[in-house]
């Protein structure tokens, strides 16, 4: 295994960090594995950055990737799939969508989360959070 994966909850929607080389088998069950673990994320709206893969997928191996996502993550409601400009081929994107799962790909970071807030009510503050942060005055000497 020659690749890491990183699973970050933010406030609307869940970021799943992938980089490295995984090869295209290790990429599937990858996919297998997210598919399973995000049954029990409390958001089902997922930004998945696959800019630090450095494993190249043929156009073959990109449809079944594709056909992977909608079998494993046809629970979520939305997935933005972001990857370099250069790579951007819409085959995976084409593949799931025909097979029902809401994914979408992007090379720009701000468009993909845009796209995966539409149609989301608005974040609630967390009020432990905000209480915490109220109390670090400057000049109080207090450190997170």
């Amino acid at each position: 295994m020659d690749y890491d994966v990183a699973i970050v909850p933010k406030a609307r929607y869940m970021r799943v960090k992938v980089s490295g080389r995984p090869t295209f088998d290790e990429l599937l069950s990858l996919i297998h594995l997210i598919g399973v673990d995000s049954e029990t994320w409390t958001r089902q709206v997922a930004l998945v950055d696959l800019r630090g893969v450095q494993t190249h997928f043929t156009m073959p191996e990109q449809f079944r990737i594709g056909i992977e996502a909608a079998a494993s993550l046809s629970h979520m409601e939305k997935i933005a799939s972001l990857v370099p400009p250069e790579r951007v081929t819409r085959v995976s994107e084409k593949a799931a969508r025909r097979n029902g799962t809401n994914v979408r790909v992007f090379a720009d970071e701000r468009e993909a989360v845009d796209w995966l807030h539409e149609g989301l009510p608005p974040a609630r503050r967390a009020p432990v959070l905000v209480r915490a942060l109220s109390r670090l005055r400057p000049g109080s000497g207090s450190r997170g």
